[in-house]
């Protein structure tokens, strides 16, 4: 017994030792990234940042923290952020956010007010830190910039890494009761679009010209990744009297030229023709073109099948010519 004791003081001595040693370096490792970001020019600002959770856990917080890139153009503002990991597990992070933040991009600024607001992310275990899988969720997000408003709920977006082909990602994104801007929203009223979705889902797999890990992410908004690759399984969208799917498989070559064909399904294509005549959203002159594509596809039928082809740098509507393919990058 005596034996068995020493045992578990000297595991428990142990094991302290590990907590707090990971806690002194989860801690080391945040000042050395907000040292390095400053010496690139962040302005970067906050009121407290502690490590706390033993036994079982870093959590991470950081209180009144802002942050702002070197040329203004990203920005950052939180009354506190967490970040909360399992001891055993430190490289899978869940991040708690406060019901409003203030996120900045192109100089201009978004508030985000939400409710159940968190995200998810695990890395690979190696100094890159390659992504290998995240989340985010909430039941309901309202973004505000300046006079418009974005809403919606249950929003649900998932981003994990896969393969065969390199730099591969799958992608998810569910959300519903999607409240558009009023900028949008007084345009599709004249076709007769309530301003709000009912839902909107993808499902797709894309392949980048590079991985997403702690190299890539800092120069992400100067340097974006470069799409290679689109695998669309799945997209849905229903709003009001209408009804969109989707599903296709392209690829893109260096020049941002794309090859392939993605499938749009239309219900009642008629009506939304109209609806999109009405809005203003295909030009004077065009709908004669776009009865006549839909006349000789749908073959007399209610829903309409529009497969969109890509070839030889050109874009086609089934057997019609449209023009140029758009540069994807």
């Amino acid at each position: 017994m005596r034996r068995l004791t020493i045992f578990v003081v000297v595991l428990a001595a142990l094991y302290s030792a590990y907590w707090f040693i990971g806690a002194r370096t989860v801690s080391q490792s945040a000042d050395a990234q907000v040292a390095e970001m400053r010496a690139q020019g962040w302005d970067i600002a906050y009121d407290d940042l502690s490590v706390r959770g033993f036994p079982s856990r870093f959590d991470t917080s950081v209180t009144s923290i802002s942050a702002k890139s070197p040329d203004g153009r990203i920005g950052y503002e939180a009354p506190f952020v967490q970040a909360l990991a399992l001891s055993y597990q430190p490289n899978k992070v869940i991040a708690a956010f406060p019901a409003q933040q203030m996120v900045t991009y192109g100089g201009q600024d978004f508030i985000i007010d939400s409710t159940g607001l968190r995200a998810s992310t695990a890395v690979a275990a190696n100094t890159a830190l390659a992504l290998k899988e995240s989340t985010f969720e909430a039941s309901e997000v309202q973004v505000t910039t300046g006079a418009q408003t974005v809403s919606f709920t249950d929003l649900l977006g998932a981003l994990r890494a896969t393969g065969p082909l390199p730099n591969s990602y799958a992608v998810y994104l569910n959300a519903q009761n999607v409240l558009l801007p009023q900028a949008i929203s007084d345009v599709l009223n004249a076709g007769d679009l309530p301003a709000e979705m009912d839902v909107v889902t993808a499902d797709a797999t894309i392949v980048l010209d590079r991985p997403i890990d702690r190299h890539t992410l800092p120069t992400w908004e100067t340097d974006p990744g470069k799409l290679r690759g689109l695998t669309l399984r799945t997209l849905n969208l229903q709003w009001g009297p209408v009804s969109f799917g989707g599903e296709g498989e392209i690829t893109v070559n260096e020049s941002g030229v794309p090859d392939g064909v993605l499938t749009l399904k239309v219900a009642d294509w008629q009506r939304v023709l109209q609806i999109a005549t009405e809005a203003g959203i295909i030009p004077d002159g065009a709908g004669f073109f776009a009865l006549a594509i839909g006349n000789d596809l749908s073959n007399g039928e209610d829903d309409l099948t529009l497969p969109i082809r890509f070839q030889n740098g050109n874009m086609a509507i089934g057997a019609y010519p449209v023009g140029p393919a758009p540069n994807l990058h």
